[in-house]
């Protein structure tokens, strides 16, 4: 039997279509998925890196519905917008540590990043974490353009950071915070997973019955990245955490989450059964520090360690079918302190934080 916590507000998902953009989601081109046997695929690194964009410690890369590519510059304080070629389209304007992104449907962005502001009786600006959006298509997609919108933060608590944010299908979406106090009310606590409307407005948390002090199965810590389903109508999510500074290390640093029904109770539960050995994804300690995750649209997953310095692929049952990496990979594909991961048209691409680079590698039996 699955673990099954029930939450006390129903979520409701609309279909109720958007306002038509300027470039309608119908007409663009889909990423193709593969899913194939460790012993018929390898992924073969793509010559040159993308380092002359004066990347400063990216965090984090997602491939837009356009498609463009989308890398949060963190250290440059900025989004830097990207043709599938590598060359820069633009930059956005300022945003404080941006680390971690999302389109929806409506190929607006959403940005986790943070501000600075003079409270009254203090003589330092105080850093609050915050959630914006960046509306492309009111300018035509030109980034440097569009305002960031302030769209959500916590007046009363500066120390919440919000880490890493993912869309579903109906343009609501799923945000990670962390803070230092970790809030005894189920309801407040600081680890968490929120769900947003479409119109930003916070619905609930959906990880009220999650273990901070867990190790295994449904336990949440600090969470550094979400994915959810990238095709289909599912309201799946995946989480890489680590330990939060002075609390106790999850066995299990990625779990896969699944929303449950049973007659009129939703809740939230593991895609997996129980801890199993054969299933790499519950592995124990499989991870070291996983930085960044991805779906692709056949549902294989996607998993970056900054600890491992390596790439880990599953498939939909979380076997693990191919990694690379680590300091003495055969074929040189050594990675250094990776954090963000996106997959387009057979292309892995990953933000290399510790190398200010953007690595490709692409799946050698698409190539020529």
């Amino acid at each position: 039997m699955k673990i099954i916590f029930s939450i006390s507000i129903v979520i409701v998902f609309s279909l109720i279509a958007c306002q038509v953009d300027k470039y309608p989601v119908e007409n663009l081109p889909q990423s193709q998925g593969q899913t194939s046997v460790i012993a018929e695929t390898t992924y073969v690194q793509q010559k040159p890196d993308w380092d002359w964009q004066g990347f400063n410690m990216p965090q984090a890369i997602i491939i837009g519905y356009e498609p463009f590519i989308y890398v949060a510059d963190t250290y440059n304080d900025r989004i830097v917008m990207l043709d599938i070629a590598g060359r820069v389209i633009g930059y956005s304007q300022y945003i404080k540590r941006p680390i971690s992104l999302a389109q929806d449907r409506r190929l607006q962005l959403l940005v986790c990043a943070s501000f600075d502001t003079l409270l009254a009786g203090h003589i330092a600006p105080t850093t609050f974490g915050a959630l914006y959006r960046l509306n492309l298509p009111a300018v035509n997609h030109t980034i440097s353009m569009a305002t960031p919108g302030r769209v959500f933060f916590e007046p009363a608590d500066s120390t919440r950071r919000y880490t890493a944010v993912a869309t579903l299908y109906n343009d609501m979406y799923y945000v990670a915070r962390t803070g230092p106090k970790n809030a005894l009310t189920l309801i407040d606590r600081d680890d968490a997973i929120l769900l947003f409307s479409k119109t930003d407005h916070l619905i609930t948390p959906v990880t009220t019955g999650f273990s901070p002090d867990g190790t295994g199965l449904l336990s949440i810590h600090y969470v550094t990245s979400l994915a959810t389903l990238s095709s289909g109508n599912g309201v799946d999510f995946i989480f890489g955490q680590v330990e939060v500074p002075g609390g106790v290390i999850p066995l299990l640093k990625v779990q896969w989450i699944q929303l449950t029904i049973q007659g009129q109770t939703e809740g939230y539960a593991s895609k997996y059964h129980s801890i199993d050995p054969t299933i790499g994804i519950t592995q124990i300690n499989k991870f070291m520090q996983p930085r960044g995750v991805a779906v692709d649209p056949s549902g294989n997953l996607f998993v970056v360690d900054s600890g491992t310095d390596s790439l880990y692929r599953f498939n939909t049952r979380g076997i693990e079918q191919y990694s690379f990496g680590g300091h003495h990979d055969k074929y040189g594909r050594n990675l250094v302190e990776p954090y963000g991961v996106a997959f387009y048209n057979y292309t892995i691409f990953i933000a290399d934080r510790g190398s200010n680079r953007i690595c490709r590698f692409k799946l050698s039996t698409d190539m020529e």
